[in-house]
C-alpha cells in the first residue's frame, strides 16, 4: 500500500510540474506576443482590416473646336478576383457564371490566363450590366475576394461617327503592359486604341488617386480611413480638336453612300477641319465587349469598314499629279506656256496606244489648256521632255511617297517610283517608257493617300508655304494652376525653289479647271465662292476606277 501511494504521489508531482510547465511555456508566449511583438502583430492585423483602394480618374474628354463633346465618359463596372481571397474557386465561378450568363469554364480560364500573383486583381470581366453588379452585391457573402470598379465608357453624344479618327479604348495587352508597367498600368487596365485616343493616351487617362479602407471579416468596406491619408485622383485634360463638328456631320452624311476618303484642311495653320473615311462603323461597338459575330461580320465585309482609307489607303492619285509635272517642266525650262501638243484621242509609243480620256482628242493644247482638260496625250509628251529624274525631284519637292507627320495612327508612306525602284521592280534595264507615260497621268506605281493629296493641295493654294496636317487644337486642364489650355502651334513646312511666276501659272489652270469652258471640273462651282481645282481618275486594278478631286476655295485669298 505505502508503495502505491508513493507512485501516486509521484505521478502527481510530475502532473502539477508538467502543467506549471505547460502554464510557464504558455505565459512566457502571450508576454513574447502581447508585449515584444506587439508591434508587428498590430500591424498584420491593421493589413487584414485596413485596405488600399485606388481611385479611378475621369477620362478626359473629347471635343471639336467650338468645345461641343464629342466623346464623353458614362461609368461601366468591372469584375475583379483577389487570388488570395477566394474561397472556393468553384463555387465563386459557378455563382458569378449564373449572374453573369457566362460559362463557369470560360470565367475560370480568363482567371487562370491572367492569374499573375496571390494579391494581384484579376479581371474576370469587363462592362457588366448593373443589375448584374446589384445581384454581385447582393452575394457577397458568398463571394470573398470579388469586387467590381468603375471604368471609363466612351460615349458619343454630337452625332458623330468618325472612328477612325476617335480610335477606341480596349483592354491593354500583355505586350503593352510590358512597356507601360513603368507608367502605372495595370492588368485589366483599359487603354487608347488607335486614333486620338491613342496619341493622346497620356493627356486623357490623368493619374491614379487612392484611399485607405477599413473592411470587415468578408472584405466588405466598412469606413473611410481619413487619418491613414489619401491621395485624389487627377483627372485626364480635355482634348479639343481642329473638327468643326456641323462641317463634319455634313462630310459624313455626303459621304455616307460612298467608298473613299476626305479631307477638309485649314489653308491658315494645316488643321484638320473635317476627315471621314467611308464606310465605317459606329464607335459605340467598341464601348463594350464585342461578340465575335460582331467582329468577324467587321472583318470579313468587303467594303474593309475598319481600313481608314484617308491615312491608310493609298492609291494613284490620278491627274491631280498632272500639275507637277507641269511645275517640273516649267521650272527646269523644258515646258512653257506656250509650248503646243496635238492631242487626237491616244498617243502611240511603239506597238502600243495610249489613250486620251477624250477619245476624240482635244486637238492642239498648250499646258494651261492641258490642265483645264487633262489631256493624257499632253501629259504623255511632256514627261518625255521633262523626265524620270526631275519628275521625281518635283513629286518629293511636294513630299509625296513621305507622311505628312499628322498627329494620328496608322498613316502610310506612299511611294514615288524612281529608277532605283524600278530596277529592282522589273529587273535593271528592263522597265520601258511606257512605265513614264503611266507615271505621267498619275498612274502605275505612283501612289499616295487622300491626307498627303489634301497636302498637296495646301501646298498649291498657299504657294509653297504649307503646314503639316494636325488633328489636336488644344489640351484644356481646368485644374492646372496658371494657363489652363495647351494651344498646338502650326508646324510650317515650306516648298521651296519655285517662282511666283510658276505659282500664277498653276493658280490660273486650277480655276479654268473649275470655272474654265472646257474644264473638267464645272459642276464644283458652288456660285459665290470662287474655287479652283484639279480632278483626277485612276484606274483600280479591280472594280471601278478611282475618281479624285483637289481644290482651294476661296482662289483670291485660300482658306481651305
Amino acid at each position: 500500500m505505502n508503495i502505491l501511494r508513493k507512485i501516486s504521489r509521484n505521478r502527481l508531482m510530475m502532473l502539477k510540474l508538467g502543467l506549471a510547465v505547460a502554464f510557464s511555456l504558455l505565459l512566457s508566449r502571450f508576454f513574447y506576443v502581447q508585449v515584444l511583438e506587439s508591434d508587428r502583430y498590430l500591424a498584420a492585423s491593421e493589413e487584414n482590416r485596413v485596405k488600399q483602394v485606388e481611385l479611378k480618374p475621369p477620362r478626359g474628354l473629347i471635343r471639336d473646336r467650338s468645345y461641343e463633346i464629342l466623346v464623353d465618359n458614362r461609368p461601366a463596372y468591372s469584375i475583379y478576383a483577389i487570388p488570395g481571397e477566394l474561397a472556393a474557386s468553384d463555387t465563386t465561378f459557378t455563382i458569378l457564371s449564373e449572374i453573369l450568363e457566362r460559362p463557369a469554364e470560360e470565367l475560370q480560364d480568363v482567371y487562370e490566363r491572367r492569374r499573375r500573383g496571390t494579391f494581384q486583381k484579376v479581371k474576370i470581366a469587363r462592362y457588366i450590366r448593373f443589375e448584374q453588379l446589384a445581384r454581385i452585391e447582393e452575394r457577397k457573402l458568398d463571394l470573398p475576394g470579388v469586387f467590381y470598379d468603375i471604368e471609363p465608357r466612351r460615349s458619343y453624344p454630337a452625332g458623330v461617327l468618325a472612328p477612325h479618327l476617335f480610335g477606341y479604348l480596349g483592354e491593354i495587352s500583355e505586350q503593352e503592359l510590358e512597356k507601360q508597367q513603368s507608367n502605372g498600368y495595370e492588368q485589366g487596365d483599359v487603354i487608347g486604341i488607335k486614333g486620338v485616343e491613342r496619341v493622346y493616351e497620356k493627356d486623357l487617362r490623368g493619374t491614379e488617386g487612392y484611399r485607405f479602407m477599413e473592411v470587415d471579416a468578408f472584405g466588405r468596406e466598412v469606413q473611410v480611413l481619413g487619418h491613414l491619408g489619401e491621395k485624389l485622383p487627377y483627372p485626364g485634360k480635355d482634348v479639343v480638336l481642329t473638327i468643326d463638328a456641323p462641317l463634319q456631320r455634313l462630310l459624313e452624311q455626303i459621304m455616307a453612300d460612298k467608298l473613299g476618303g476626305a479631307v477638309v484642311l485649314n489653308c491658315q495653320n494645316g488643321q484638320i477641319i473635317a476627315m471621314s473615311s467611308k464606310p465605317d462603323y459606329d464607335p459605340d461597338i467598341f464601348t463594350k465587349p464585342i461578340p465575335p459575330s460582331v467582329w468577324n461580320s467587321l472583318n470579313t465585309n468587303p467594303d474593309k469598314p475598319l481600313y481608314d482609307r484617308v491615312l491608310q489607303g493609298v492609291y494613284p492619285p490620278g491627274s491631280t499629279h498632272k500639275i507637277i509635272l507641269g511645275i517640273a517642266g516649267l521650272e527646269t525650262g523644258l515646258l512653257t506656256p506656250k509650248m503646243t501638243f496635238f492631242c487626237p484621242g491616244s498617243f502611240r509609243l511603239g506597238r502600243r496606244y495610249f489613250g486620251c480620256w477624250n477619245k476624240g482628242g482635244h486637238g492642239t493644247v498648250n499646258l494651261r489648256q492641258a490642265i483645264e482638260q487633262s489631256c493624257n496625250v499632253y501629259f504623255s509628251r511632256a514627261i518625255q521632255r521633262v523626265g524620270l529624274q526631275n519628275w521625281v525631284h518635283y513629286s518629293r519637292l511636294f513630299r509625296f511617297g513621305m507622311r505628312t507627320g499628322v498627329d494620328l495612327t496608322g498613316e502610310a508612306q506612299g511611294l514615288v517610283p524612281d529608277s532605283v525602284y524600278f530596277d529592282k521592280a522589273y529587273g535593271k534595264g528592263q522597265w520601258s517608257a511606257g512605265q513614264l507615260l503611266n507615271l505621267s497621268i498619275g498612274q502605275g506605281d505612283l501612289l499616295a493617300t487622300p491626307l498627303q493629296v489634301a497636302f498637296f493641295a495646301m501646298s498649291l493654294a498657299n504657294r509653297g508655304r504649307s503646314f503639316r496636317p494636325f488633328i489636336v487644337k488644344e489640351k484644356y486642364d481646368p485644374l492646372a494652376e496658371g494657363e489652363k489650355t495647351v494651344p498646338t502651334m502650326p508646324d510650317t513646312v515650306h516648298i521651296r525653289g519655285i517662282s511666283e511666276a510658276t505659282w500664277d501659272f498653276i493658280h490660273q489652270a486650277m480655276y479654268d479647271v473649275v470655272n474654265g469652258a472646257n474644264g473638267t471640273a464645272k459642276s464644283a462651282h458652288p456660285g459665290q465662292i470662287r474655287v479652283a481645282g484639279k480632278t483626277g481618275t485612276a484606274q483600280a486594278p479591280k472594280g471601278d476606277d478611282h475618281a479624285w478631286f483637289i481644290g482651294f476655295a476661296p482662289y483670291a485669298d485660300p482658306q481651305v
